[in-house]
């Protein structure tokens, strides 16, 4: 594996590691326990208290959702594969049941941040990372970071680098402005247009979206999401500075599973990240959208396993 330059972590601030430690809250009512069966736990990261589920045993997965999901979005994956594998599934910061200070325009570098730190504290190696859509830049930085640990990526519908496509361009000044942000922030607009249309092969259940709603009755975690999005417009420099750090992922093997009825992929985005990670397996689900782990779960997790099985035999 190549050795990254001194200055790989140059102006990137640190987690606090004396800041970690693990505690115990309460889980709110509208997290379903029959669909979403796993003990919730807590971790004190620098300044931030993110909430994470650990199932099974075995070699570790660790699950990032992208916004406005939680880890309520691997419900199915963990169901299906903790008999096997250590599942873990963690929040971003602000989001879920995860709380964490607003640092505006900084969501990318700050869950970077924590992400580092959530890794050390639970001492995890050797590790697949799965992540998914606005979570992939934060995660993929962790990853260039904490490369040593990494075993694989898993990489679903993430935004690459948009600014080369004008029609995402145009969508990344739309969620960004102040007018939608007034919107998402005070009415929720953005996850209720997800529980509405966001999986495509059925409805979701009264319970499903009641638990993809429960942490936006909170205006916190609604400016939380919003600074997702004003982030992707203004933090070029950390995303095009990842772009050209993930050469020191090269050798890692990647598979990418992405539903073809995503914007995202429509536009071409996959075929950049594939440039940028060649050792790759790609799986398109044609019958998926932006969530194909709630569009075709089964398919998804099949899919997964049998990569993983590859990976860790």
């Amino acid at each position: 594996m190549s050795t990254a330059p001194q200055s790989l972590t140059d102006n990137v601030s640190l987690p606090k590691q004396s800041g970690a430690g693990k505690i115990t809250l309460a889980r709110p009512d509208w997290v379903p326990e029959s669909l979403f069966p796993f003990k919730s736990r807590w971790i004190e990261i620098d300044g931030a208290r993110m909430h994470y589920v650990d199932e099974g045993r075995g070699p570790i997965l660790l699950m990032i959702p992208g916004t406005p999901m939680w880890s309520f979005m691997y419900r199915h994956p963990i169901k299906m594969l903790r008999d096997q594998y250590r599942c873990i599934a963690v929040d971003l910061p602000g989001l879920g049941l995860s709380q964490s200070p607003l640092v505006k325009g900084k969501a990318n570098s700050r869950t970077a941040d924590l992400l580092q730190g959530f890794v050390k504290a639970l001492d995890l190696c050797d590790f697949a990372l799965v992540t998914h859509a606005t979570a992939g830049p934060p995660s993929l930085e962790m990853a260039v970071r904490e490369r040593d640990r990494i075993r694989g990526l898993v990489i679903t519908n993430s935004i690459a680098w948009v600014y080369g496509d004008p029609k995402l361009r145009f969508f990344i000044r739309l969620i960004s402005s102040s007018l939608f942000g007034m919107l998402n922030v005070n009415f929720n607009l953005f996850p209720r247009i997800v529980v509405r249309i966001g999986r495509k092969t059925s409805p979701f259940t009264r319970e499903e979206k009641n638990a993809i709603l429960g942490p936006y009755r909170s205006r916190k975690a609604r400016t939380h999401l919003q600074n997702v999005a004003v982030s992707l417009r203004d933090e070029k420099g950390f995303l095009n500075n990842l772009e050209s750090r993930l050469r020191y992922l090269h050798e890692k093997p990647t598979l990418f599973l992405y539903g073809t009825n995503d914007n995202g992929y429509k536009a071409g985005l996959l075929n950049h990240w594939t440039e940028l990670l060649p050792n790759q397996k790609t799986v398109l689900l044609e019958h998926s959208a932006h969530f194909p782990v709630e569009d075709e779960p089964e398919r998804y997790t099949g899919e997964l396993r049998l990569w993983l099985q590859e990976q860790f035999r």
